[in-house]
């Protein structure tokens, strides 16, 4: 990888950089925040047992989204989750939500189908452009491109029925 020499700080490097993402990207998922934290765990020793396969930074964020959505993926579809919580019992401060965006949109976005939820969330909570979603997500471009164009207009009409 680019700056990092050792495989020890590579993997601080990993964590420290986007731990917060995986976090959230599993959390956008399951919608339980013990579970998000379980498959972040999971996600970062795959990390360690994968390292070497990584290219450059651009290549360790989209395999972070990409493992993190198969582990979620995976982990929902087991009998063994955790009862899940209404997500007006979490508080703000196991969100990790550092955004300056109402936690109530925030909210709407979680309530699309993943599909929807998200590509949004990664474009514009994570500020990730089109391409770099696609490549996280294993999507062609206009699949994230009809992606965020429903989810706009899923969560537009979700947030209008609620007011």
């Amino acid at each position: 990888m680019d700056e990092i020499i050792s495989a020890e700080n590579f993997i601080n490097y990993a964590v420290e950089t986007y731990s917060d993402t995986v976090y959230r990207v599993a959390l956008n998922i399951t919608q339980n925040p013990h579970d998000s934290f379980d498959i972040s765990q999971e996600v970062f020793i795959r990390l360690v047992k994968n390292y070497k396969k990584i290219k450059n930074k651009e290549h360790l964020k989209a395999w972070l989204i990409r493992v993190t959505v198969n582990c979620s993926r995976s982990f929902m579809k087991t009998i063994f989750r955790h009862e899940i919580i209404s997500l007006d019992d979490i508080k703000e401060s196991e969100l990790k939500c550092e955004l300056n965006e109402d936690l109530e949109v925030t909210k709407f976005v979680w309530m699309l189908s993943e599909k929807y939820s998200t590509v949004i969330y990664l474009f514009y909570y994570e500020e990730m452009k089109i391409s770099e979603i696609a490549e996280a997500l294993g999507l062609s471009q206009s699949a994230v491109k009809q992606r965020l164009s429903r989810g706009r207009e899923k969560l537009k009409n979700l947030i209008e029925k609620e007011n």
